[in-house]
């Protein structure tokens, strides 16, 4: 769903997750290389990344590697510390964080997203008036912008981030790419009107599903961006979504199984159109995958 950046620079913004909930602020930022965003604006509501937190991090490599065709690559951030980086087809598109470090009690896999927000102060403010956590405060990160992590009042857990620059442009996405993201809720009142505050450049819309429903979802200047929903998965807790797109999603999901992954919803057609399946890596961590052919006469980011 998103181009880190127009350079040939392949590095995450969000190697700030790894400074952030590790607790490791100690970290070098002369080892963290430059991202260029010449030409580009900040896109306050839009999903500029995302980082898996993973129990087994080379399970997660073998298991997203067999998968999608992504490769992995581990940057060496300086003090001990590393990050990998998520490669599909030359681009970076995502981020892995070994999860062991934080809390060996609980299995903390998930894939987290980065919000892109205008103020960080206002939309922390916001956040705990609203009665949401906020992990870690607001962190200025030299020559990159402020990063925070919070979970909103129904505990679905994100990072957010102000860029100092601008944000990754849109781009189509390949198969294999980010597709879409959703935020599953067990109130989407309450979820709507909080993301509407913490993103006031967001706007609540709606479309009709060919079952005779109603798809709500967030969109930022005319752009869609977050789709909300009741949580449609008793054991799953309140959480964001992430669907990757794949020409199959049955076959897909048969490989998941496979490579000692879980499949939570078998591959069925979607009201929105195309087929999605619902899956879980081998570590833990949720998922949604999606057969999606665009409309031709609109070739941008879903």
């Amino acid at each position: 769903m998103l181009q880190l950046s127009r350079s040939r620079v392949r590095f995450s913004l969000v190697i700030l997750v790894l400074v952030v909930i590790t607790g490791c602020a100690g970290l070098d930022p002369a080892r963290i290389p430059p991202i260029d965003t010449a030409g580009t604006q900040p896109m306050p509501g839009k999903v500029i990344w995302h980082d898996l937190l993973t129990e087994d991090p080379a399970a997660a490599r073998r298991f997203y590697g067999d998968l999608f065709g992504w490769q992995f690559r581990r940057v060496d951030m300086g003090l001990g510390q590393n990050y990998t980086v998520i490669e599909h087809n030359g681009r970076v598109i995502g981020g892995l964080v070994d999860g062991r470090r934080i809390n060996r009690d609980v299995n903390v896999s998930r894939w987290i997203p980065v919000l892109s927000v205008a103020e960080i102060a206002v939309a922390i403010a916001e956040t705990e008036e609203a009665g949401g956590t906020v992990f870690q405060a607001p962190l200025d990160i030299p020559q990159r912008g402020t990063v925070a992590v919070i979970a909103d009042p129904q505990g679905a857990v994100l990072t957010l981030f102000e860029s100092r620059d601008g944000d990754p442009a849109d781009r189509f996405p390949e198969r294999g790419d980010w597709l879409w993201n959703e935020i599953w809720t067990s109130d989407p009142d309450a979820s709507l009107a909080f993301y509407r505050a913490l993103v006031p450049a967001y706007e609540i819309d709606d479309a009709d599903d060919a079952r005779g429903g109603t798809y709500r979802y967030l969109s930022a200047g005319g752009v869609p961006r977050v789709g909300v929903l009741p949580n449609p998965v008793t054991d799953i807790a309140d959480t964001w979504m992430a669907y990757v797109r794949v020409p199959d999603p049955a076959a897909t999901a048969a490989a998941a199984e496979a490579l000692g992954g879980e499949i939570l919803l078998s591959a069925q057609r979607d009201s929105r159109g195309g087929e999605i399946a619902i899956l879980k890596d081998p570590t833990g961590a949720g998922f949604l995958v999606q057969s999606w052919e665009p409309d031709p006469q609109h070739t941008d980011a879903r």
